[in-house]
C-alpha cells in the first residue's frame, strides 16, 4: 500500500505541478493568453502601422532622398554587377539583368525580415518595459515596417525596364500571391527569431552570418541550370523557393507548383514551431531583454 501511495502522491505533484505551468494568475491558460496577444496585436493595426512609419522618418531623418538611398543602392548594384556576371555567365544582358535585378530586389526583403526579426523584441525593449502591448505588435510592426521598404525598393526595376524596352503584363498580379506567402511567412519567423534572439543575444551575429552566406548559395545572382545535373539542390532551397515566389512571375518564368507547396510547407512548419514556442515564452520576453 505504501509504494501505491507514494506513487499516487507522485504522480498528483506532478500534474499540479504542469498545470501551474500552465496557467497563470486569474486561472487562464498561457495558450489562451498567447491567442489573445495574437488578436490584441492584429486589432492594434492603428499603432503598429504608426511605428513602422515612425521607425522609417527616425531611421532617414534629415536625409534628402530618405529611403530612397537604398533603392539607389540596389539600382547601383544592378548596373555594376547585371553586364559583369552576365558575360561571366555567358548569358545575354536582356535575361540576365532583370533576374538579377528581380532577384536582389526580392532578397532585399526576405534577408531583412531575417536580420531585424533577430531585434523585433531587444530592438523594443523600451516600450515593452514602460508600456503594456501585445508582443506580437512588435512582430506586426517589423514585418510593416521591410513591406513598406519593398514597396520603394520595387522602383529600382524602372530603369532596367526602361532600358530593355520590358512593358507590364497580366501575368505580374501572380507576384501578389507571392508576396502574401512571404509576408504570412515572416510573422512566424519574426516570433522565433526574436524569442531565441532575446534569450541567447550570441544568436544575432550568428544568423547574420548565415544570411550573408545564404545570399552566395541561393541563386540570385546565377541560376540552378548552371549546376547541371544538381540544380535540384538549389530547387528545394526554402530562400529560392520564397523569392521565386515574386521573381518567377515577374521575370516571365513558368509558374512552378513546386515552388508554392515548398513554401506552403516551410511556413506551416514556421507556425508549428513558433505557436508552442510564444506560449511558453511570451511571459519571460519582457525579463531577457
Amino acid at each position: 500500500m505504501a509504494p501505491s501511495l507514494n506513487h499516487n502522491l507522485e504522480s498528483k505533484g506532478s500534474n499540479n505541478t504542469m498545470q501551474q505551468q500552465l496557467t497563470v494568475r486569474g486561472g487562464e491558460t498561457k495558450a489562451v493568453l498567447a491567442g489573445r496577444d495574437a488578436l490584441d496585436g492584429l486589432h492594434a493595426y492603428p499603432i503598429w502601422s504608426t511605428l513602422a512609419w515612425q521607425d522609417i522618418r527616425q531611421r532617414y531623418r534629415r536625409s534628402m532622398l530618405g529611403p530612397l538611398w537604398i533603392t539607389l543602392t540596389m539600382i547601383v548594384t544592378i548596373a555594376g554587377m547585371g553586364p559583369l556576371y552576365g558575360a561571366l555567365l555567358n548569358i545575354s544582358m536582356e535575361e540576365f539583368v532583370p533576374y538579377l535585378a528581380l532577384g536582389i530586389i526580392t532578397w532585399g526583403l526576405i534577408s531583412t525580415l531575417i536580420l531585424e526579426g533577430c531585434l523585433v523584441f531587444t530592438g523594443a525593449d523600451s516600450i515593452v518595459r514602460s508600456v503594456r502591448l501585445p508582443m506580437t505588435l512588435h512582430v506586426f510592426r517589423t514585418v510593416y515596417r521591410n513591406l513598406l521598404f519593398f514597396f520603394h525598393n520595387i522602383l529600382a526595376y524602372v530603369p532596367v525596364m526602361i532600358y530593355l524596352r520590358i512593358l507590364p503584363r497580366a501575368e505580374w498580379l501572380m507576384a501578389i500571391p507571392g508576396l502574401v506567402i512571404i509576408i504570412v511567412a515572416a510573422v512566424p519567423l519574426n516570433i522565433i527569431l526574436g524569442i531565441f534572439c532575446a534569450r541567447f543575444r550570441d544568436m544575432q551575429p550568428i544568423v547574420g552570418s548565415v544570411v550573408q552566406l545564404a545570399f552566395f548559395l541561393t541563386p540570385i545572382f546565377w541560376k540552378p541550370s548552371a549546376l547541371g545535373h544538381r540544380a535540384y539542390v538549389a530547387e528545394y532551397n526554402p530562400l529560392f523557393m520564397f523569392v521565386e515566389l515574386v521573381r518567377a512571375p515577374l521575370y516571365g518564368s513558368p509558374l512552378n507548383p513546386t515552388v508554392y507547396i515548398g513554401a506552403g510547407i516551410t511556413t506551416l512548419i514556421l507556425y508549428a514551431i513558433a505557436i508552442p514556442l510564444f506560449i511558453r515564452f511570451r511571459s519571460r520576453i519582457a525579463f531577457w531583454i
